[in-house]
């Protein structure tokens, strides 16, 4: 009983560790900075922190000892070509399903990828901030304008579809003309964050899906490997003599 409440204790744990929100933020005006942080802990991944590299200390050069000559290895014996090869298992699992059967299973398997990747992006991740902030400049106020135009048709799209696809607490986006400056500048402050109990989940909902797709499949093998034997067995000319002499 001691063992029991030990196992369960310490998967209780690992689901508390589990259920900790991950974030990543990134902020870019003019250089980049990227922040890990896990609960109230920030970790700083860029810039890194350069640490002072310690002289190295000149080794001393050591004589290698001397090689022994090899000793002669008796030749391995060659495979034998007139041995059978082994089907492996991609051809055997194609053999028993057929092609129609094999669509099937791809289909199948496409589906629950679909769904897999549809949890992870839509349920498992989360978008904290996302604030875009643009000056469009070329130097000429044609040039401004056209780029302006141009830029406008690409963010606001972007934007759009990744609000449709993944879950956004907090965007802003602004993006000016500016005809006076002679370049364009950007800056961008976003945040992403992830329980991994949801990616978990998902990878277990996957398996899962991925074992039932497996099953089906093997089932519709057996049933197929017992259609054409029967088949066979109805066209063998000398069963069927047999069976009309009996009669």
């Amino acid at each position: 009983m001691t063992a029991l409440y030990i196992i369960l204790g310490i998967i209780l744990f690992l689901v508390l560790i589990f259920c900790v929100k991950i974030s990543v933020e990134l902020i870019y005006d003019k250089s980049f900075a990227v922040t890990l942080k896990v609960l109230f802990i920030k970790i700083p991944l860029l810039p890194s922190s350069e640490k002072k590299k310690k002289p190295k200390k000149e080794k001393t050069k050591k004589e290698k000892p001397k090689k022994e000559p090899a000793k002669e290895q008796t030749p391995a014996t060659a495979p034998d070509p007139n041995a059978p090869k082994k089907e492996n298992f991609v051809m055997k699992f194609y053999h028993n399903q057929g092609f129609d059967g094999t669509v099937v299973f791809i289909k199948d398997v496409l589906r629950v990828l679909n769904t897999f990747l549809g949890d992870i992006f839509r349920r498992s991740f989360t978008i904290e901030k996302l604030f875009l902030r643009m000056r469009v400049s070329k130097g000429d106020a044609a040039e401004t304008a056209i780029a302006y135009g141009k830029t406008c048709a690409a963010v606001f799209p972007a934007m759009a579809h990744i609000c449709a696809t993944m879950r956004v607490r907090k965007y802003d986006i602004e993006i000016s003309p500016d005809y006076l400056a002679s370049k364009s500048t950007s800056a961008i402050r976003a945040e992403l964050s992830v329980r991994p109990i949801r990616i978990t989940n998902a990878a277990v909902k996957l398996a899962f899906k991925a074992v039932l797709a497996f099953l089906r499949a093997n089932k519709r093998g057996k049933e197929r490997q017992k259609a054409l034997a029967q088949q066979n067995t109805n066209s063998d000319p000398v069963n069927n003599t047999e069976e009309r002499n009996t009669k």
